[in-house]
């Protein structure tokens, strides 16, 4: 997906205040709250900067904490949609508030001109997010247009991929 792939969201949920200080030059800084799904039973929310660039176009930048909560306020996961790799991640819970799962990635080398990175999605027993259950890695390129990863994915028990899966083993849960 390209990296403004929610601009449109953002578009739709500026308000005509909003659009005025940005005619004028200004920038908007505000929280950004969008209900995801048809039955809007969640929504993210998180702060959002806007600005209109040297082309014209309002320019959207996600920053700091989001988090995604139910309508009854239970948190489902945060974020840090950072471009930076040491900021940012995607945490998700289990309904008793116990880390669920964890992603990040750090920058690992160059391939084919482009960088790629090794994204590891760290996944917790339901109640114990302190034991490591199996990471799934994989391999994008960061910038190439494409669905391929430059390495194939696996699965491991470690985030390190010194403890691969046995082959034809499933996750728990």
């Amino acid at each position: 997906m390209p990296e403004n792939y929610r601009d449109g969201e953002f578009r739709r949920h500026l308000t005509k205040a909003e659009k005025a200080t940005l005619r004028q030059g200004g920038i908007v800084d505000k929280t950004h709250k969008a209900y995801q799904t048809v039955w809007r039973d969640y929504y993210d929310q998180g702060p959002l900067r806007v600005n209109v660039g040297p082309d014209g176009k309002y320019h959207f930048t996600p920053y700091g904490e989001w988090k995604r909560l139910t309508r009854k306020g239970r948190l489902m996961a945060d974020s840090n949609p950072a471009r930076s790799f040491q900021q940012g991640y995607w945490r998700e819970y289990w309904p008793d508030g116990s880390v669920q799962s964890y992603t990040y990635s750090v920058p690992m080398t160059v391939m084919d001109g482009d960088s790629v990175d090794h994204t590891r999605w760290v996944y917790f027993a339901p109640g114990n997010s302190r034991d490591t259950a199996y990471v799934m890695h994989w391999f994008p390129y960061r910038h190439k247009r494409t669905t391929k990863d430059a390495l194939p994915s696996y699965m491991s028990f470690d985030a390190q991929g010194k403890k691969p899966v046995p082959a034809g083993w499933k996750p728990p849960f």
